[in-house]
């Protein structure tokens, strides 16, 4: 098989499920769209020696003209000749090209999809160019249960879905936890880690850590990253009277995380939408319980009674209550769900995503797909 990936741009975890993909013996190219994003600040090194890929635009994402982007794809798809093709959305303009060249070229196109139901008010005339989209793919393979959920009353057949699990840098964060402790100085400390935008919702977050820290005097927090909320959520913290309480760390890069992972006890994520949120199981494989809101797509997959807890990012009240609860947890099981995070998340190595695509990949050997391709694929292996 002879596979074209179209992708927005070069981002940590593809670039590890690619890798591993080649390593599995996939034959494939990825088509980035651009070289950077405007909202991203680490650069992805890339080499031909990892995977072949190909960039249709030096610079951010943001700035790429659709119809340049639309052209760029459909003459790479031209000189690649796929067997099969994967888009990662459907509303941008190169995804539309791909999706065009499969149905004249009659190649199955399979859609990597991540958005959940619950993300934004839905309107009939994008859901059902939406349906027209998934209508022309042959398959889906998306993160967890939430994604499918959506995907599936879009139209999509339940056994043409395939969860392929989200990609984790098992490797770096795992080694970053290995002598975790938890309450070292008797205090104990969450960590947001995160883009400070308004769906982030940590507004709500410093609200319910405020009102809990009046009769938890022990409560400690930390807010990792940058964005366009900052200077707000900086003044939030000071009429909040919780300045020696909060701790801003600006922004941390990747190679960093897993020391101030280490010296954090649990992970909160308070977002009002969130696709996925590839944080949480950064946290988890270094072994932090988790506060997960219901609105982020992992809560259905990685929150457990074992793991931590779930709650409505509209309702302070609900979050207040669960962080103050956590300086009376024993130290034991903050660490027993500690390890039970670490677990659930190791699952979702690079290796274990690719062996998943794979095999979904494999179902289309010898079927047609829906666009009226009557082309056999052809595995390796």
């Amino acid at each position: 098989m002879k596979a074209a990936i179209v992708h927005n741009i070069p981002i940590h975890y593809k670039h590890l499920l690619f890798d591993a993909l080649r390593k599995q013996g996939l034959e494939f190219e990825v088509l980035f769209i651009a070289s950077g994003s405007s909202i991203r600040h680490e650069r992805i090194p890339l080499s031909e020696d990892a995977y072949r890929y190909r960039i249709g635009f030096e610079g951010p994402y943001e700035e790429a003209p659709p119809a340049h982007s639309a052209k760029w794809v459909w003459s790479a798809l031209q000189d690649i000749r796929p067997s099969v093709i994967v888009v990662g959305s459907y509303n941008a303009a190169e995804c539309w090209s791909a999706w065009l060249w499969a149905f004249v070229h009659r190649v199955p196109i399979v859609m990597w999809y991540t958005g959940n139901e619950f993300d934004y008010p839905r309107h009939w005339p994008k859901e059902l160019l939406k349906r027209i989209f998934l209508a022309g793919c042959a398959g889906a393979q998306v993160y967890g249960l939430s994604n499918k959920a959506y995907i599936v009353k879009l139209g999509m057949p339940n056994q043409d879905v395939i969860i392929k699990r989200a990609v984790a840098d098992v490797a770096k964060f795992e080694t970053g936890s290995m002598e975790k402790r938890y309450r070292t100085d008797g205090l104990t400390r969450l960590i947001y880690v995160g883009r400070l935008s308004p769906e982030k919702n940590v507004r709500t977050l410093l609200g319910a850590f405020a009102q809990a820290a009046r009769s938890q005097s022990q409560l400690r927090l930390t807010i990792a990253g940058i964005g366009p909320c900052e200077a707000a959520l900086r003044a939030e913290v000071a009429a909040l009277g919780i300045e020696g309480l909060v701790n801003f760390t600006g922004y941390i890069g990747q190679k960093d995380l897993p020391t101030l992972y280490r010296q954090s006890d649990f992970f909160v994520l308070p977002s009002l939408r969130e696709p996925w949120g590839l944080v949480s199981l950064e946290a988890m494989l270094c072994r932090l319980p988790v506060l997960i809101s219901t609105q982020c797509g992992c809560a259905a997959d990685v929150v457990t009674p074992a793991t931590g807890w779930s709650f409505s990012p509209w309702n302070q009240s609900e979050l207040c209550a669960l962080i103050q609860a956590l300086p009376s947890l024993g130290a034991e099981q903050i660490e027993r769900m500690g390890e039970a995070a670490h677990d659930l998340a190791r699952d979702y190595s690079p290796d274990n995503c690719a062996f998943a695509i794979l095999e979904s990949l494999r179902r289309l050997k010898g079927r047609s797909s829906r666009i009226g391709s009557h082309s056999q694929i052809e595995f390796a292996g």
